[in-house]
């Protein structure tokens, strides 16, 4: 059963990856779902989920991380001293419902537990699928840092605007041109 398209990575962007990436390479994800089951028959798959519920669904190194919401929050420590931490959205528009664009992305997967997992991986490509477009998939660009941007990078759902917007600032950011393959699938190589 075909299981591409829908919430998955377009067939395109399937083979679009076969044609630039060696099997046995390893693949870091940004999400995960069907189009994980297909990958993985070809590569190694570490998957970031921050939904329970995919956790463990396919033949990956999953690593659940939550969503960290942009806001305003403070942390106290026993009155010893107080630290204010202003964790803002990214300068990229959000998701809204029906296809509508809000002003600002909701949050993305808590950096904090992301570097100390990520800190010691190694990876081929990295596919930015997830969080899902309520949430936002800025933090991508937020914390780039976080990431080896020496490999190629496939954003999906460059139809929505907060995506494609997000290929463009982080092809300006590394200084590498972006390509679209089709309606859905962009990439940096």
């Amino acid at each position: 059963m075909n299981k591409f398209g829908g919430w998955a990575i377009q067939e395109s962007c399937f083979n679009l990856i076969k044609s630039i990436l060696p099997e046995g390479k390893t693949i870091l994800e940004l999400g995960s779902g069907h189009g994980t089951d297909a990958l993985s028959k070809y590569y190694n798959m570490i998957s970031i989920e921050n939904q329970p519920e995919w956790v463990g669904v396919y033949n990956s190194h999953y690593i659940e991380v939550p969503i960290r919401s942009y806001s305003h929050t403070q942390i106290n420590t026993a009155g010893l001293f107080s630290e204010v931490e202003e964790y803002t959205a990214p300068d990229l528009p959000g998701d809204g419902p029906n296809g509508t664009i809000t002003p600002l992305q909701k949050g993305w997967y808590d950096y904090k537990i992301l570097f100390e997992k990520l800190k010691d991986l190694t990876y081929d490509l990295i596919l930015v699928d997830g969080p899902n477009g309520s949430i936002g998939r800025g933090g991508f660009l937020k914390h780039l840092d976080l990431f080896n941007t020496n490999v190629p990078i496939v954003i999906d759902d460059i139809s929505r605007e907060p995506e494609k917007q997000l290929m463009i600032k982080v092809s300006e950011t590394i200084n590498r041109p972006y390509k679209e393959l089709d309606w859905a699938t962009g990439y940096i190589l």
